[in-house]
């Protein structure tokens, strides 16, 4: 079986297991140990996902509420379309995820074909459409025409990473900042596909002072993902002197950016911060995020005006940014899920809400959602935890500082008496920043007995299908020359297992 985990945990073709090299290891760490066939293991693979996928499903069954993130991805030496579902819920204060099917799409993607596999995978899983609370995807028609079928439009949320990629790929279209940018692209392609440049890099640094472990290398940016050009600029920055010493001595080296052209990436790189903390922070798994968006939002606006610059293009820069940030997230606010999720989470309430109108609507729909609310029997306290989100030891950037102030003047306001539950709820204080809402919730929940109920239910949404793009990279991963025989089922099945933790696999 500890085989088996390793070929599912580190991704590894089952062939490994037959090679000479593994065999001679074997036989070093185990000299009486035999080495099963490729066969026998894929035959154990089916027998421990048989297992391991009813245990999931007796988790997925006592799930309340579960969100889906989709998306669909193409295997270039097959060329074969896949589908990718995975599953997010809530257990205890706990925020659970796992790849819950990849099968391939074997005919046109159409919305009518998406649903019904989409239909298909849950069906597998013993997870009844009424249960889904949302599917988050991006925003290509066929996906999206699928998931209304499935649930409905008001329950497909527009995956937020993919649209805050969208702004930025707007934003950088700038002719002067994409002449500069392909310049910083070239040096790195220069340097990074060249063994004796890379070496002189490595060489410069060290004669320079430092060790072995602090060396840094460049960053070559990622079309899909625009967070990699504010990474290869911030690094090619933070490594100029050593860069230009390189292209000094090459006489075929790419051309350098100027003096000017330097100083516009190192006013452009506070400006496109925020924008990265946010495209982080949203991506996570085991954290709730989807009640985090709109006071994102808010802040990054803010942090964005609050960068100074004396630089025309840069200041263009800023100006279609924060347009493009106005026209992409403008109705955000009257989303339901977000703006629901968002006064649910004791950390932010009403507090970033920039239109009143929208908020109303919020809170009216929540009070009508508290209405034909069974309260909860569980036990719990009524207090809110957490430590105080003043943090003055930190000097470092601090993208939540404009919350903090907003938080710091809502706690000094008048509380409401009255015994409605959304009114009380959200005029006492907001929790600290650093606290966990489901786990302020449980300490709520006595309090607060329909609420919590709701809470439950929004909270467990997720902000972007980041995870549903992860799952692919694994099976890119596995999907390579040597393994472009494998059978959907088989990645299915390994990409589920290398999601188990150590003891889940050996329960």
């Amino acid at each position: 079986m500890a085989l088996l985990y390793f070929i599912c945990k580190d991704l590894r073709p089952f062939h490994i297991i037959e090679g000479e090299g593994f065999k001679n290891l074997m036989k070093e760490v185990a000299p009486f140990y035999k080495v099963p066939s490729a066969t026998f293991i894929k035959k154990k693979l089916a027998e421990k996902y048989e297992v391991t996928s009813l245990l999931f499903k007796q988790r997925l069954l006592n799930a309340e509420w579960v969100c889906v993130t989709c998306d669909i991805w193409t295997e270039t030496m097959a060329e074969k379309g896949f589908l990718g579902l995975t599953v997010h819920f809530l257990e205890g204060t706990s925020m659970c995820s796992r790849d819950i099917g990849v099968t391939e799409l074997k005919t046109n993607h159409t919305g009518e074909y998406i649903f019904d596999r989409m239909r298909f995978i849950l069906s597998n899983w013993n997870v009844p459409i009424s249960k889904v609370r949302c599917v988050v995807a991006d925003n290509g028609a066929n996906m999206v025409a699928g998931i209304r079928l499935l649930v409905g439009e008001s329950n497909y949320l527009p995956c937020f990473a993919h649209t805050i990629n969208l702004i930025s790929e707007a934003t950088l279209k700038d002719d002067v900042i994409k002449v500069i940018i392909n310049k910083v692209r070239n040096i790195v392609k220069f340097i990074k596909n060249s063994v004796n440049n890379s070496d002189k890099l490595r060489k410069i640094q060290i004669d320079s002072g430092a060790s072995e472990g602090s060396v840094k290398k460049l960053i070559l940016d990622v079309s899909t993902r625009w967070n990699s050009v504010f990474y290869m600029i911030e690094r090619f920055l933070l490594m100029v002197r050593p860069v230009t010493i390189i292209l000094i001595d090459n006489s075929n080296a790419p051309d350098m950016p100027s003096p000017q052209e330097i100083e516009i990436l190192k006013q452009l790189l506070p400006i496109l911060r925020p924008l990265e903390y946010v495209t982080k922070e949203a991506s996570g798994e085991r954290y709730v995020t989807i009640s985090s968006v709109i006071p994102m939002l808010n802040c990054l606006v803010k942090q964005i005006n609050l960068v100074q610059t004396a630089n025309d293009i840069v200041k263009q820069v800023k100006t279609t940014l924060l347009k493009e940030i106005d026209k992409r997230f403008a109705k955000i606010e009257f989303n339901s899920n977000v703006a629901i999720a968002t006064l649910l989470d004791p950390r932010f309430k009403a507090l970033h809400f920039q239109n009143a109108t929208a908020c109303g609507i919020a809170i009216q729909k929540l009070k009508q959602l508290v209405k034909s609310t069974t309260p909860s029997s569980s036990d719990g306290g009524a207090g809110t935890g957490g430590d105080s989100d003043d943090d003055s030891t930190n000097k470092e950037y601090d993208f939540w500082e404009i919350h903090k102030q907003l938080a710091m003047g809502q706690r000094n306001r008048k509380r409401a008496t009255n015994d409605d539950e959304v009114t009380l709820y959200l005029s006492n204080s907001v929790s600290y920043l650093k606290s966990s809402p489901l786990k302020e919730w449980e300490e709520m929940k006595l309090m607060f007995p329909m609420l919590y109920k709701q809470a439950r239910q929004f909270l467990v949404v997720v902000a972007t299908s980041v995870p549903c793009e992860r799952l692919f990279s694994k099976a890119g991963a596995i999907m390579t020359k040597n393994r472009n025989r494998l059978t959907s089922k088989h990645l299915d099945k390994l990409l589920f297992l290398g999601g188990c933790s150590h003891e889940e696999f050996f329960a």
